[in-house]
């Protein structure tokens, strides 16, 4: 006689006794694996300096035009003397570096330690007594005009820009014999007619081409 096989109370039949393989593992989606590349090239960027680290006068130096070259390839130039114990050129390294990333195709950017003693001779002719001391330079290698302490991003983007274009008179510029000292309200009526000078205040310009 044939016994009717049992069901379960689901209604449904019993699996086979024999066990299937297990399912495999669901794969990583395009979108993950491409995210996690990314966050790995990131994080190569931030460490080699890339990724939007703060600008430090080191890479300024790594990326300044060596001073041959500068006065040898027929465009204006900006030459700034600097030192690494100096807290007012750390501070001053990104609005160099924007201003240099701005203007970098058509005035090259020189950077000169005061700590190495090759650089005596433009110390001495430029007057450099205090830093961080920039100088305006013409694609000929003639001064028109120097700045001297702390500077507002503005006056260091006017001055570059008025170099580019070819002008003589810079904005923003001080010379060392027969400056007078401007106060600060004057800096405010006449902003182009003074720069911040640490070991004075604004130094007011009759003539940004003259230098010591």
């Amino acid at each position: 006689r044939l016994v009717p096989r049992a069901s379960d109370d689901t209604g449904s039949d019993p699996a086979p006794s024999a066990s299937a393989p297990p399912p495999e593992p669901p794969s990583s989606p395009p979108g993950k694996a491409i995210a996690g590349a990314g966050f790995a090239l990131g994080v190569a960027l931030f460490a080699s300096g890339l990724g939007g680290g703060a600008p430090t006068l080191a890479s300024l130096e790594k990326d300044a035009v060596p001073l041959d070259v500068a006065l040898a390839n027929g465009r204006p130039t900006v030459v700034e003397f600097y030192a690494d114990w100096c807290e007012v050129c750390k501070e001053s390294a990104p609005t160099v570096f924007d201003v240099e990333r701005k203007f970098g195709g058509d005035v090259n950017f020189v950077m000169l330690n005061i700590d190495n003693t090759k650089w005596g001779g433009e110390m001495d002719q430029y007057g450099v007594d205090g830093i961080p001391h920039l100088v305006f330079l013409d694609k000929n290698g003639q001064s028109y005009g120097q700045v001297v302490g702390k500077f507002p991003k503005a006056a260091l983007e006017q001055n570059v820009q008025a170099l580019a274009e070819g002008r003589q008179n810079l904005p923003f510029a001080k010379f060392q014999e027969g400056a007078s000292v401007a106060r600060a309200p004057d800096i405010v009526a006449a902003p182009q007619s003074a720069v911040d000078d640490p070991r004075g205040g604004a130094v007011y310009n009759a003539d940004p081409r003259a230098h010591g």
